[in-house]
């Protein structure tokens, strides 16, 4: 029993070398050698337990999945607009904070555009999707959203600044993974999602803020009764 728990430890820190040495350099560039040179162990260790490079990354994807499902895959509960875009921006926060490598690897993966890679992008999507589909299920959500294109929105939005984070980080003058630029982003993401950039349209704002006019109907005055002629009168006294 020892021997089969040293041997799970070793393959965990083989994996965690793996994942670090594929998200640096891509799976491509990287051998057999040198994930056994970043783990301290020899060649054929590393072969022993995943028998090769293929099934090695397998068990990284597989780490990789577990862990996004783990942050993201809980249903979100929260009973208002703002409650919940906040916690969903801090969770994907606090998942950058806690597995650095892990999100390391996944920007590695989506750019290199291989089938893993592209596998780990619809996984994505589908945890995306299914939190999409509970938040209309509670009516928080408009009922005219297409559904694709807002799971497509939300993973793209909390992705893509971290695939380009070297340039984002260059634009912003800090760290992309500082607290202080994550703090900044969860705000800035919470007022995209629940306010939007646009202000309303004046015209629009004013019809709907004034007082529709009653119409009133004014009562008609009693029509005075004809005026009778002279002639009228002098007949009406002779008779």
């Amino acid at each position: 029993m020892v021997r089969v728990d040293s041997d799970l430890t070793g393959a965990a820190r083989i994996r965690d070398a793996a994942l670090r040495e594929f998200a640096a350099r891509g799976v491509a560039a990287t051998s057999i050698r040198d994930v056994a040179r970043a783990a301290r162990v020899s060649p054929g260790l590393v072969q022993h337990h995943f028998r090769s490079k293929a099934g090695l990354r397998r068990a990284v994807e597989d780490f990789v999945a577990g862990r996004v499902r783990e942050a993201f895959g809980e249903r979100f509960d929260q009973r208002s607009v703002a409650e919940l875009s906040s916690r969903i921006s801090a969770k994907i926060s606090d998942f950058i904070r806690e597995n650095p490598d892990v999100f390391a690897y996944i920007g590695r993966s989506l750019l290199e555009g291989d089938r893993a890679g592209g596998a780990l992008f619809e996984g994505f999507l589908r945890l995306a999707r299914t939190q999409i589909d509970r938040l209309q299920s509670t009516r928080l959500l408009r009922p005219d959203l297409d559904p694709d294109w807002t799971a497509l929105h939300v993973v793209l939005i909390d992705l893509g600044a971290y695939l380009l984070e070297a340039g984002v980080s260059r634009f912003l003058g800090e760290p992309l993974r500082s607290e202080r630029a994550l703090a900044r982003m969860e705000r800035a993401t919470v007022q995209l999602f629940v306010q939007g950039v646009f202000r309303a349209d004046p015209g629009t704002t004013r019809a709907k803020a004034a007082p529709r006019r009653r119409r009133v109907t004014r009562a008609r005055k009693p029509r005075r009764p004809a005026r009778q002629s002279s002639a009228s009168r002098l007949s009406t006294r002779t008779e």
